[in-house]
């Protein structure tokens, strides 16, 4: 007889991902705990970040109106204070530098992101989700997964999770039909899987990068004559920076740069960028940085009674570091699938593996393209990608699917023009035309991802995709 389980389905984090999948269970009748380490008030990053419009739609957020430059709607804040969503500045064209600020793109870039506080955006999908039943265990720590675990993907099997009381220091079991890992690019619970080698793989230094940024007030007597555009420093120190403005009196001024030894401080660039800004002042309002996830996703993020979501399955835009769009579209796939699972009254990876088929078919095989790019692309010199610019080879125009997390190729016409621009750097073509090709093997191969779970279609489809990244210049 099937033992009573604690929970149907147990989420270790409480950040979008986490908190988006217990809300969609939770107001399906399906019994939802999520377990977070940290404590309720620290949840969210305290600034804001571009996320995809779509994504937050499809979420259930209503996306405001423009009105002259500005958002306006329920959800937008009244001031850099408030506990609102959206900052009420609208970046609807993006200025694309070079990064040795020598030129810039003859066109923007389209921007299909509102900059939203996350704190915020924490704070509602966490009280929709308890609002619809999902009950939420702050300072518990998700430690490792209980089960079957030390097979391989067919043979690995999840029961639950075992989680600690930080504060009281005692540790028990879980017991659920789906156990989630969302603890972010660390991957607590889905690295234990140790020999499913097509779901543990950790993330390395090549998957991460180092991000700050500054939100500052500005001096209104000094911005008409300062420069405050909306812009990406594309590719500088192998990263890119940018000035985003939220309202007429405040600007978030930061940057990425790759987390590995030689890689220039970005604090340092951020400095010289508000010290040629007479209007940005020394007063911060928010701000802060850290590691941010900037890989590809393992080949799997299901396993019999498993699922990953949001950074520890990889669901962020390679080339922009933006993960909470992907997050939010993951646990909704994620969702889907476990509740047709859970309905069927059996959680094994057959059942599961529609979540891997809706995310690699679909949004995977565009970040799977991406990662490949800028693994390729990420060396060009400051003096290369200026001459792309320049040659209009980079233009707005080509930049504004990658920055957006598509991956699309160019036409022919396209492809012409870039050999008759650029017929004096050979190699540099060489290079690009590597980038666009692997990119759109990829993207093909992903889109022909399994349907359904075989172990020997799987592998046949791993190996292909093993060779197809193997061919990657590092």
């Amino acid at each position: 007889m099937k033992t009573q389980k604690d929970f149907q389905v147990a989420i270790a984090g409480a950040g979008p991902a986490g908190a988006l999948l217990a809300g969609e269970l939770a107001r399906r009748g399906i019994s939802v705990a999520v377990f977070e380490a940290g404590k309720e008030e620290n949840l969210g990053h305290p600034w804001s970040d571009a996320v995809e419009k779509t994504a937050l739609a499809a979420a259930g957020f209503e996306i405001p109106a423009v009105v002259n430059g500005k958002y306006k709607g329920r959800l937008v804040k009244k001031d850099e204070t408030d506990a609102n969503l959206f900052e009420p500045h609208a970046v609807l064209d993006l200025e694309i530098r070079a990064p040795d600020l020598s030129c810039k793109t003859r066109t923007g870039v389209e921007f299909r992101y509102i900059t939203t506080d996350r704190k915020a955006l924490n704070r509602m999908l966490l009280a929709q989700a308890n609002q619809a039943g999902a009950r939420t265990y702050y300072e518990h720590r998700a430690d490792q997964l209980i089960g079957a675990t030390d097979g391989d993907l067919p043979e690995a099997s999840v029961s639950g999770m075992r989680v600690t009381d930080v504060v009281s220091k005692t540790t028990r079991d879980i017991s659920a039909d789906v156990t989630v890992d969302a603890t972010g690019y660390l991957s607590r619970l889905r690295t234990g899987l140790l020999r499913a080698t097509a779901l543990n793989r950790k993330y390395e230094k090549r998957d991460l990068a180092y991000a700050c940024r500054t939100v500052r007030k500005l001096d209104h007597s000094k911005t008409a004559s300062d420069d405050l555009t909306d812009h990406y420093r594309y590719g500088a120190h192998k990263g890119y920076f940018w000035t985003h403005l939220h309202s007429e009196g405040v600007i978030d001024v930061g940057g990425g740069v790759p987390d590995e030894p030689g890689s220039v401080n970005p604090k340092t660039v951020i400095a010289d960028m508000i010290a040629k800004r007479p209007s940005i002042t020394a007063e911060e309002i928010r701000g802060g940085g850290g590691i941010v996830l900037v890989g590809r996703s393992p080949y799997s993020l299901a396993a019999s009674g498993f699922c990953a979501v949001g950074d520890s399955a990889g669901q962020v835009i390679p080339t922009t570091g933006c993960g909470v769009g992907g997050a939010l579209d993951g646990a909704r796939m994620a969702a889907n699938a476990i509740a047709s699972a859970l309905e069927k009254r059996d959680c094994g990876i057959a059942n599961l593996w529609e979540y891997n088929r809706l995310w690699f078919s679909g949004r995977g095989s565009h970040l799977a393209a991406l990662s490949a790019l800028k693994e390729i692309l990420q060396d060009l010199t400051h003096d290369e990608i200026a001459f792309l610019m320049r040659k209009n080879i980079l233009s707005g125009e080509m930049l504004t699917p990658s920055i957006n997390g598509l991956f699309q190729t160019p036409g022919v016409g396209e492809m012409i023009a870039t050999l008759i621009s650029g017929i004096s750097r050979p190699g540099l073509l060489l290079k690009l035309n590597q980038a666009t090709s692997l990119g759109k093997k990829i993207f093909s191969h992903y889109q022909k991802y399994p349907e359904k779970w075989s172990a020997d279609t799987f592998t046949a489809w791993m190996a292909k995709a093993d060779a197809l990244f193997g061919r990657i210049v590092l």
